[in-house]
């Protein structure tokens, strides 16, 4: 529906885009170098393959694409601003991970476990330590001359 549309562009990513634009801002202010790292899904830069979803209560999101998709282009047009005042901007964009599902305390259906699973070079969803792991870096002097970069996390989904 297009009034759920509209709120969870709203909430998601409205304010995400602000809090980070109000961040830099005051880094600027109060002469901080650092950086900004956002999150955004394998799905702000491919389309959804819905056949990970047979068998399962799971369908096509999108306004989930279209927000992870923005975020992606913010993050571009942040470090090419904010650059000059040493302030690097990324994002991360996991792929599914094994866990909970938003919003409730069960895990993935098993069927999409097992339709990603087969997609996935790697053979299996990550783990959410393996995603913090690239915060980690990306916010590590290890990462000081990376800006404006989405950095993909995802088994190798993004590449099949």
């Amino acid at each position: 529906k297009f009034d759920s549309f509209k709120k969870n562009i709203e909430i998601h990513l409205h304010t995400y885009i602000w809090i980070a634009k109000k961040t830099a801002d005051y880094m600027i202010k109060r002469k901080i170098s650092g950086n900004i790292l956002l999150f955004s899904s394998i799905y702000g830069f491919l389309g959804q393959d819905l056949n990970l979803y047979k068998r399962t209560q799971m369908r096509e999101n999108m306004t989930y694409s279209i927000i992870k998709g923005a975020i992606i282009n913010y993050i571009r047009q942040m470090s090419s601003f904010y650059g000059k005042y040493k302030i690097r901007v990324n994002s991360i964009s996991p792929g599914g991970l094994i866990g909970h599902n938003a919003g409730n305390t069960k895990f993935q259906n098993k069927n999409f476990i097992k339709n990603y699973s087969n997609k996935v070079p790697l053979r299996r969803l990550g783990k959410p330590a393996e995603i913090s792991k690239s915060v980690v870096f990306l916010v590590s002097p290890m990462a000081s001359y990376i800006t404006g970069t989405n950095f993909i996390v995802d088994g190798g989904i993004s590449i099949v």
